[in-house]
């Protein structure tokens, strides 16, 4: 072999050589502009999703056009009395005092564990079961007043006879603080949903605000009077007067049970 050709095959093993460390130098730069794209992307998506979480305060965003209407549960006595509706028998053995505000988590929570029971127990005549729509929570509501606003249409839906149903469909699909709520015109929409005609509109247009503040108000001074240590907040629920804690999953239970 020559010179000539021993040199020119020296060069071709050095290409062969050197050709498979050219590619993945091209495939690395690939990479990481790949990389750097996903990066941003995701980035802008988490600054987008937490500026919307913060204008709507993590609140539940659109609400359905009209709101569900809750299914029928048992019947039973209700009443309008003054500032709060009482549901179940006069008589009953215990009574139980529920103070609520229809956009209280809390309250939401309530429902979903105890509801069903409360009504159970004043559809059987264990209990007496006084509902107290208060408004604490206004504040926290676009537009705000949705708190006294829900308390004052309870109070229209007591004396139209759709008491039941409208208060569980306003915590059966609940929104939550800091985003959209309900309006009046859906408001109005579920009264006619539960099949009453424009007395409850027109109940529910005047407003009650001086009977939602004066229940807020008696609410606040009668709870401070039983716990005076305790800021008035809700759920807060009495059984035969005296406070109880909900938490405990058991004190429906022993409430009815200490009655028989």
């Amino acid at each position: 072999m020559g010179g000539a050709e021993r040199a020119e095959r020296k060069r071709k093993q050095q290409a062969v050589r050197t050709a498979p460390a050219a590619a993945p130098r091209a495939d690395q730069g690939l990479s990481r502009g790949t990389v750097l794209g996903i990066a941003v992307a995701v980035l802008i998506t988490l600054v987008v999703g937490i500026g919307l979480w913060l204008q709507h305060g993590g609140g539940l965003g659109d609400l359905p056009p009209t709101i569900p209407v809750a299914a029928p549960g048992p019947a039973y006595p209700v009443d309008l009395q003054g500032n709060v509706v009482v549901i179940g028998q006069t008589d009953a053995p215990v009574t139980i005092d529920v103070y609520e505000d229809f956009l209280c988590s809390g309250c939401g929570q309530f429902e979903q564990l105890f509801g069903d029971q409360l009504e159970e127990a004043a559809a059987n005549g264990q209990a007496r079961v006084v509902y107290h729509p208060v408004a604490i929570l206004d504040h926290l509501s676009e537009p705000a007043g949705y708190s006294t606003l829900t308390a004052g249409a309870a109070f229209c839906a007591a004396e139209a006879g759709i008491f039941p149903r409208f208060h569980d469909s306003l915590f059966a699909t609940q929104p939550r603080g800091g985003g959209p709520v309900w309006s009046p015109a859906q408001l109005e929409q579920l009264g006619r949903d539960l099949g009453v005609g424009d007395g409850f509109a027109r109940c529910l247009q005047a407003g009650d605000e001086q009977r939602v503040s004066t229940a807020t108000d008696d609410a606040r001074e009668r709870l401070s009077k039983l716990r005076p240590e305790d800021r008035f907040g809700t759920p807060t629920i009495l059984v035969n007067g005296e406070v109880t804690d909900p938490s405990d999953q058991g004190w429906l239970d022993e409430a009815l049970a200490a009655a028989r």
